[in-house]
């Protein structure tokens, strides 16, 4: 056991020793990654709307209540707004009610026809821009007339408030935008998020005072100064899409940190003959590669902790939070889930480092070495493409896939779905594993030294 510690703190001073060797194999990594998915967002949108940050939107027939609020919204920002009136609109856009149609998008509302078989909308809403319409009616006997939208809306709360069960307006506000389009949709559901939620509180606050002094609307928000609200309204959103990225991102980077580090504590003392030196001194092998393990383990969880707190506040400096953003705005974890995210780590680099362990021990060229503790890697990057467009849950079988478990485990606790019987199988298939391929690096005399027996002789 005095060995084993011994090791384990010679090999963390000559890992940590020198700053510039400790950023490459911590940071490094994990902040070129993180620029990467933080440019990611601005390219999408760039390629399905042509603008880097800014996001076209058209708005046809806007109320004054509307554009009062989007003077105060610094969300609004982020979109370059088309004003047209609805004669604007019409002149521009529209074709015969009657012409067959061949181009239907969005719900059927009012404006449908506008819609249909017209090559320059259908153009303009494929590239990623979305339409805003206004609609207001007034009941007149058995007929409806259109009215002013803020009049309606006002009139609405107005009859609410007096009681009226059936009011004698009708209100509505149409988002368009090309429905077989993932990236259109994203966009309009972004758009709802951003500006349509608060504006429909903004209606009753400005032209619904009577309903509001007659009882009626949510005059005091009891969560409305409450931060563990604030989160909990977030963290859903934000954790299901940060389950994309985050769990294969921290194994991805936490095995090219211990790769890295097996073959410079390893591989490259190997080479230079002083693991045998080593090796002929008092202390046993099994304490020569524990104490060698554990300075590697522990590098490579330092270098997975401080990637999470750099997509963590990633996050939560995120306040643009695009529709393509691969790390949401509002990234939040209780203490049970970090606890099981830390166990999936610890448990994934104690299997990767005996898997680095047993390459280095099996094999004696230097290049040879370092071709087969490169090929893990690019599974692990084809790993991390792969689950950023996967929708759908783990199967039982991938829990018993070492590396990929772990990442399925924690893919899980980010998506609120969590099981402990998962856990556990991929756990304890983990921990096997690793003990086996341990085992066999010590049994394997001939893995401390640069030649072989056979090649001595």
């Amino acid at each position: 056991m005095r060995h084993t510690f011994t090791i384990f703190k010679w090999e963390m001073n000559k890992l940590l020793g020198n700053w510039q060797r400790t950023l490459a194999v911590l940071l490094l990594p994990a902040i070129l990654l993180l620029a990467a998915i933080n440019v990611f967002p601005l390219l999408m949108n760039y390629l399905s709307t042509g603008h880097l940050q800014s996001r076209p939107l058209t708005v046809v027939g806007a109320p004054e209540s509307f554009i009062d609020y989007l003077e105060g919204n610094k969300l609004a920002d982020q979109y370059d707004i088309t004003w047209l009136s609805e004669k604007k609109f019409e002149k521009l856009y529209t074709r015969a009610k009657d012409e067959k149609s061949h181009f239907e998008i969005g719900k059927k509302a009012e404006y449908d026809f506008y819609l249909r078989g017209n090559d320059a909308l259908r153009k303009e809403l494929q590239s990623g821009e979305i339409f805003l319409f206004f609609r207001a009616e007034e009941r007149v006997g058995q007929e409806w007339y259109q009215a002013d939208f803020d009049q309606s809306v006002k009139t609405y709360f107005s009859e609410l408030a007096q009681g009226k069960r059936i009011p004698s307006t009708m209100n509505k506000i149409v988002i368009y935008c090309d429905s077989s389009s993932a990236m259109s949709n994203m966009q309009a559901e972004q758009f709802q998020l951003d500006i349509g939620d608060g504006y429909a509180g903004y209606l009753l606050d400005t032209l619904g005072h009577e309903y509001i002094e007659m009882g009626g609307g949510d005059r005091w928000e009891i969560d409305g100064f409450n931060p563990f609200q604030f989160v909990m309204k977030h963290r859903a959103d934000a954790n299901a899409g940060a389950a994309r990225t985050i769990p294969c991102m921290l194994i991805l980077l936490m095995y090219y940190c211990i790769y890295s580090l097996t073959a410079e504590t390893m591989a490259s003392a190997r080479e230079s003959g002083f693991l045998t030196k080593v090796y002929l001194t008092p202390i046993s092998s099994q304490a020569l590669l524990t104490g060698k393990a554990l300075a590697v383990v522990t590098v490579g969880m330092v270098s997975a902790t401080a990637t999470f707190l750099l997509l963590f506040f990633s996050s939560w400096l995120n306040h643009s939070n695009s529709a393509f953003s691969m790390l949401p705005f509002g990234l939040f974890l209780t203490g049970g889930q970090l606890l099981v995210c830390f166990i999936s780590l610890l448990v994934g680099a104690v299997f990767m480092a005996a898997l680095c362990f047993s390459v280095v021990f099996s094999l004696r060229r230097m290049e040879d070495v370092m071709m087969n503790l490169q090929v893990p890697l690019a599974l692990l990057i084809f790993d991390f493409f792969g689950m950023i467009f996967r929708p759908s849950a783990g199967l039982l079988a991938e829990y018993m896939i070492p590396l990929h478990n772990s990442a399925m485990v924690i893919r899980d606790v980010f998506r609120g779905s969590f099981s402990m019987s998962t856990f556990l199988v991929a756990t304890a298939i983990d921990i096997l594993l690793a003990i086996l391929l341990f085992w066999r690096c010590a049994e394997n005399k001939e893995g401390m030294t640069h030649i072989s027996k056979g090649a001595e002789s």
